[in-house]
């Protein structure tokens, strides 16, 4: 399976993830535990070793929105708002019973090079390739890709919460898979 966060690929997070294994205190976190809060300044990195963490918003209408996901092997933390020292745009809440290797934000910035041009570019192609997709395609044809790319995604992450990512309603991804059930297309 591909991985979900494609700009990883393009790095060698390898003393990254050692720095963690050595450095980080394991902690589990239930279902919901909120690991950022939108609005706050973040105060801890860390290193997902199992179970998943959804990265949301809050839209215009008070609703969360998932904007991405995090697996196991990946970082989390609002890394641009912390850099800055700036109130987080989104919250970091665990979509499963999740374990993780957490340290303090600043011993994670001191460990990071000091260019993270590459880091920076590779995440923006592919934030930019998702956001295009968005005018792109149809939201079938989204969770068809999505389904195409991450075959277990379905079986790890919560249907409201991908259909949120889509940017469909829960109803509206129930109608695309009942209609690819049945051989009809969107």
């Amino acid at each position: 399976m591909a991985r979900f966060n494609s700009y990883l690929d393009n790095l060698n997070l390898t003393e990254i993830t050692d720095f963690f294994r050595e450095k980080g205190c394991a902690c589990h976190y239930q279902k919901d535990d909120i690991f950022i809060q939108q609005g706050t300044v973040a105060r801890y990195a860390a290193l997902v070793v199992s179970g998943y963490f959804k990265l949301t918003t809050t839209n215009t209408a008070g609703d969360e929105a998932v904007a991405n996901f995090a697996f196991p092997g990946e970082l989390i933390t609002d890394f641009h708002c912390s850099l800055y020292g700036e109130q987080s745009e989104m919250s970091i809440i665990a979509g499963t019973d999740s374990e993780i290797l957490k340290v303090p934000l600043k011993d994670f910035i001191a460990v990071l090079s000091p260019n993270l041009l590459n880091e920076y570019k590779s995440l923006f192609k592919m934030v930019l390739l998702r956001h295009l997709n968005i005018y792109r395609k149809s939201p079938a044809q989204r969770y068809i890709e999505l389904c195409n790319l991450y075959p277990d995604i379905i079986k790890v992450v919560a249907l409201k919460d991908i259909a949120s990512y889509l940017l469909i309603t829960p109803n509206h991804l129930s109608r695309i898979r009942r209609n690819l059930a049945a051989g009809i297309k969107e």
